[in-house]
């Protein structure tokens, strides 16, 4: 099993630099970052200077700005769910706030498929699942991407998406169209499809890309402790065999991974 390639992960103070619900528990953190600039599909482990939990929470970037000046002080911003205590104490962050970063961690799309586009791709988001897929369409040319975002409620973390370009589903059909985002996607529009949601949703999208020849790449969400691959807490069954989600994904190709949702 191979470990990220790239730049080595390194475990940094940062801080904070504003955090802002968009919903009644998605939280919009940002913070400054002075080390290797991530790609779109890492993650980070973070936690607070003070805090009640031992290990740093798995957070997927959302959008990396660069230094832009001699002082090397890039910006961070994650999206988050607050559901447990140590993401209710991300949540609770303030401006000026101290927070210890690890990272970048995990394979990048880019790094699974590397290969050039040869047409319009389509990027599927299921809840917090759209916020690799937000991050990558940042890393695509304009006008080479439809995203497709899935909600239960209310929409979030799409500002920086081109409105044209976005197809929109809500469960409750608030906003967008009613119903759930597959039942809007057709993958043989598409020569490559990226993914990234609840793993019923993952399965669905695979076998019906698999069905129409498209290639599929999703992003997998596991329980993460260690975050470089020594805990083996986060295993993600494959065609060939158990890999970590950490080092070997979070990015897999849709084709290998065995699902059982």
């Amino acid at each position: 099993m191979s470990r990220c390639p790239g730049p080595l992960k390194q475990t940094l103070p940062c801080t904070v630099t504003g955090c802002r619900a968009l919903t009644e528990e998605i939280f919009s953190l940002a913070c400054t970052w002075q080390g290797p600039p991530p790609r779109a599909g890492q993650f980070f482990l973070l936690k607070p200077q003070r805090s009640s939990v031992f290990l740093g929470r798995p957070l997927s970037v959302a959008h990396y700005t660069p230094p832009s000046d001699q002082s090397g002080l890039g910006q961070l911003t994650f999206s988050l769910a607050a559901r447990g205590e140590g993401t209710w104490e991300l949540a609770g962050l303030k401006s000026g706030d101290l927070l210890e970063l690890t990272g970048p961690l995990g394979r990048s799309w880019s790094a699974v498929a590397p290969e050039p586009l040869e047409g319009p791709v389509a990027l599927v988001g299921g809840g917090i699942g759209v916020v690799p897929c937000v991050a990558l369409a940042a890393e695509l040319p304009p006008g080479t991407f439809d995203f497709y975002g899935g909600f239960k409620s209310r929409p979030f973390g799409l500002e920086t998406l081109p409105p044209k370009a976005c197809i929109i589903a809500t469960e409750d059909g608030s906003q967008g169209r009613r119903g759930r985002i597959l039942d809007f996607l057709e993958p043989a529009r598409y020569c490559r499809v990226y993914a990234c949601g609840p793993e019923p949703l993952l399965k669905a999208l695979a076998q019906r890309c698999a069905a129409q020849k498209v290639p599929c790449f999703i992003s997998m969400e596991r329980p993460m402790a260690c975050g470089v691959g020594a805990c083996l807490g986060c295993t993600v069954q494959t065609t060939g065999g158990n890999r970590r989600c950490c080092v070997d994904g979070p990015v897999f190709r849709a084709e290998e991974v065995l699902f059982y949702a």
